[in-house]
């Protein structure tokens, strides 16, 4: 598993609700975060390789969030794999830092060969254009960044949907994680019982110790919530490692938990036997 830095955006504190501000400005100052929120939050995609398959998760912000964002296929480069190589890529969800990369900056297919794998329930909703019609101000960006991500895809016949328990690759089973989005999808990958979970969390520094805080940019706050406490619950069962779009980079580590709250324990980083 090699994760693919794409780069930074910031997550505010005014857009998390559930606690009050003070709590929030607590819990960002127990993680050394400014009160205002944490300005350069990782975007986060994995790259592995599963039945001969090169496989991408998530595929960054391309253009759509300015220069902090887009660096996926000159890092991706930089990690030994062309953009050509890639066969398949599955998105999590379709907000623009996890799909607008799909694009190059004309416009065209970023990934020529790749099959892009997303949640039916996503792309009914983001793909809707009477829905797309009826959305207002960021979710109508939403929706038009979505459209234009999968154009190219899609005229080509290289969009595939699924449902939740299929495995849109062999050896990765989705999982159901909506809310967030109404396809919000997680990956458990293989026998390495890695969960790769999208964008669960945007700020672990609040969100692990009051994981009942919600974005202002969920689709369905009380869906999100449920899914988040519910995914902690699993984690704890199975004890998998987790992967987070969000997570400070490189983004894998485990949860430990004591007392009834989790913390972040990331992977150290090692080289390779």
């Amino acid at each position: 598993m090699t994760t693919v830095y794409d780069g930074a955006l910031p997550i505010h504190a005014a857009d998390m609700h559930g606690e009050s501000p003070q709590r929030i400005t607590e819990l960002l100052a127990d993680g050394f975060l400014p009160p205002e929120g944490d300005p350069l939050t990782a975007v986060n995609t994995f790259l592995f390789t599963s039945a001969g398959r090169i496989v991408l998760v998530d595929a960054g912000a391309g253009t759509s969030l300015g220069p902090g964002t887009g660096h996926l296929t000159a890092n991706l480069r930089a990690a030994g794999t062309l953009p050509e190589q890639v066969d398949d890529i599955l998105i999590t969800h379709l907000h623009p830092d996890h799909v607008f990369g799909l694009l190059t900056p004309d416009g065209d297919a970023a990934f020529p060969a790749a099959t892009v794998h997303v949640a039916a329930a996503d792309a009914e909703h983001w793909l809707d254009e009477e829905a797309a019609a009826r959305a207002e101000g960021v979710q109508a960006q939403i929706h038009r960044w979505a459209g234009l991500a999968l154009a190219p895809y899609r005229a080509r016949g290289r969009l595939s949907t699924f449902d939740y328990g299929d495995s849109p690759v062999p050896g990765v089973t989705a999982v159901d994680l909506h809310g967030h989005t109404p396809g919000h999808s997680g990956y458990l990958v293989g026998d390495a019982d890695l969960l790769l979970w999208g964008d669960t969390m945007h700020c672990h520094t609040v969100q692990l110790p009051a994981p009942h805080v919600v974005m202002a940019i969920d689709s369905d706050q009380e869906a999100a919530r449920a899914a988040r406490l519910r995914l902690l619950d699993e984690i704890r069962a199975h004890g998998w490692t987790i992967g987070g779009a969000h997570l400070p980079f490189p983004g894998i580590g485990r949860l430990h938990f004591r007392d009834g709250e989790a913390r972040w324990v990331p992977v150290p980083f090692r080289p390779l036997a």
